[in-house]
Parts: structure tokens; C-alpha cells; sequence
């Protein structure tokens, strides 16, 4: 999540790391949205008669978004790259002369809502941006004391 720090200008990506049943629903989401983008764009670099330049970087750009949300990785910035490019599949599917079928315009939407969900939600705790950027522990050791003399 985005979220200005308190009285200093610092951009923080991340509030807290969910655990337990709501870390693993983060996860099942992450997962859902990225083997989606995998599938997605999969099928539109093997679809037949689009081998150009834009196809295989959408295609492109699809394996790195769904990577980075397998892993959990700049989450937020994944999802939201993930919602984009399904928006802009959508798009496409509505002005092509034969749009596609309804369904896949629907489960595309849907795929929208959820990358949105990633985004505003985070990574949970079991992902590499917890692992990385997470709470950490902070150790301050005693001060030596003197001998009283």
C-alpha cells in the first residue's frame, strides 16, 4: 500500500505484512493473478497471426509481471502493472472488429478487480517483499558499566 509517511516526505510501499489465514489468502490471491498473467499473455504470443512487436512485449511484460507476483516481489507495482495490462486487453477486445467472446471479457474484469485487491492489500507475509522489507528486530546491547571505584 501507499502511504505518505507521518511529517516526512518518504514514500512507503508497504504498511504490514499479514501472517496466519489472511497471509495465505494474500498468497492464493498473488498466485491466482499471476498464473493468470502467465496464461494470458502465453496465449497471446501463441495466438495465431499477432507475432508482432507488441504482442511479444505485452507477452513479455506478462511472464515479468506474473513472475514478480509469484514470488511477491514490488507487489503493489506488479499488481497494478497486472491490472493495466488486463485493462488494456480488455480495451483491445472491445474496439477489435470481432470482439471477443463475453466470457473472456468478464473473467478479464475480474482479473482487474483482483490485481486491484493485490495492490491495495499487499504481499502478505509469505513473500519475498516480507522477507526483504518486513518488520525487523531491533537489538540494543547494554552499555558496559563502569566499576564504582
Amino acid at each position: 500500500m501507499f502511504v505518505w509517511g507521518e511529517g516526512v516526505s518518504q514514500l512507503k510501499l508497504f504498511i504490514s505484512f499479514p501472517d496466519g489465514w489472511p497471509g495465505v489468502g494474500l498468497l492464493l490471491l498473488r498466485l491466482t493473478v499471476a498464473f493468470s498473467s502467465f496464461g494470458k499473455m502465453a496465449s497471446l504470443i501463441a495466438a495465431p497471426g499477432t507475432q508482432s512487436i507488441g504482442s511479444w512485449s505485452m507477452g513479455l511484460l506478462g511472464v515479468v509481471v506474473g513472475t514478480a507476483l509469484l514470488l511477491g516481489i514490488l507487489t503493489p507495482v506488479a499488481g497494478a502493472l497486472a491490472a493495466l495490462c488486463n485493462l488494456g486487453n480488455c480495451v483491445f477486445w472491445f474496439l477489435a472488429s470481432g470482439a471477443g467472446p463475453r466470457g473472456s471479457v468478464v473473467i478479464t474484469v475480474y482479473l482487474i478487480i483482483m490485481s486491484t485487491v493485490v495492490v491495495f492489500l499487499g504481499p502478505g507475509a509469505f513473500s519475498l517483499d516480507a522477507y526483504l522489507f518486513g518488520p525487523r528486530e531491533i537489538i540494543i546491547p547494554e552499555a558496559p558499566r563502569s566499576r564504582g571505584t
